[in-house]
């Protein structure tokens, strides 16, 4: 059977794949201060000439590969958000996928990459609105997923909202700063609390009303009857 030669798009999106696969790593391994073009590039496996007809400048590469990796961290959500009540508690699901995202090896690239562009306003103008749709779509993402599983939805909002800042916390903690905290204890005490957030002021639950079996009436006695010796 002959090969099916891939068309000119089917080669221009696979090496714009290939090379913001490569950025990825890239900001990962050496982070933005050695972050280059030339280094994706080598990474990637194609020239420097090939990768600037689609990313002219290093500012285009790096709001490209914002926008892949944010991509990937909201379909990841989605697939896990998507579960059902069958595959557990949408609480531990979302917490799983929260310290996913802040604890995965690209996101202190994310991090210093968000810095500079603080000094970098051409940077920053572009980049801002690609984290902030992001972020927006993620969250809503766990909203509906914590909404449908039965709570309200303003205690959702606020347990997301403490999520996701409490574990920003954690990671610049642990990464820049000379403390190791317990992560894995912080984040199981973090999922204890979790049910006192989402059903804050809702009245607890009496116990219910113990109910006797059918055979349990059978045998009770009735009044005037005395018991057998």
């Amino acid at each position: 059977m002959t090969k099916r030669r891939k068309t000119q798009e089917q080669r221009r999106r696979e090496t714009q794949e290939a090379v913001l696969n490569a950025a990825a790593q890239v900001l990962t391994e050496a982070g933005y201060a050695k972050f280059s073009a030339a280094r994706v590039a080598a990474q990637a496996g194609v020239s420097r000439g090939a990768l600037e007809r689609y990313f002219p400048t290093k500012n285009d590469l790096l709001i490209a590969v914002t926008g892949h990796v944010m991509e990937r961290a909201m379909s990841d959500a989605k697939l896990l958000a998507a579960r059902g009540e069958k595959q557990g508690d949408p609480i531990n699901r979302f917490l799983l996928d929260s310290e996913h995202f802040f604890f995965s090896p690209v996101y202190r690239g994310m991090v210093e990459l968000t810095i500079a562009a603080k000094s970098d306003d051409e940077l920053a103008e572009q980049l801002d609105p690609i984290v902030a749709h992001a972020r927006r779509e993620l969250n809503a993402t766990w909203l509906e997923a914590l909404v449908d599983a039965g709570f309200e939805r303003a205690k959702a909002e606020l347990f997301v909202d403490l999520t996701h800042h409490l574990l920003r916390g954690v990671f610049l903690v642990s990464t820049w700063l000379p403390y190791k905290p317990n992560r894995r204890a912080l984040l199981e005490a973090w999922s204890q609390l979790a049910p006192g957030i989402l059903n804050a002021g809702k009245a607890p639950a009496g116990p219910a009303p113990a109910r006797r079996s059918a055979a349990a009436k059978k045998a009770r006695p009735r009044a005037g009857r005395h018991k057998k010796a």
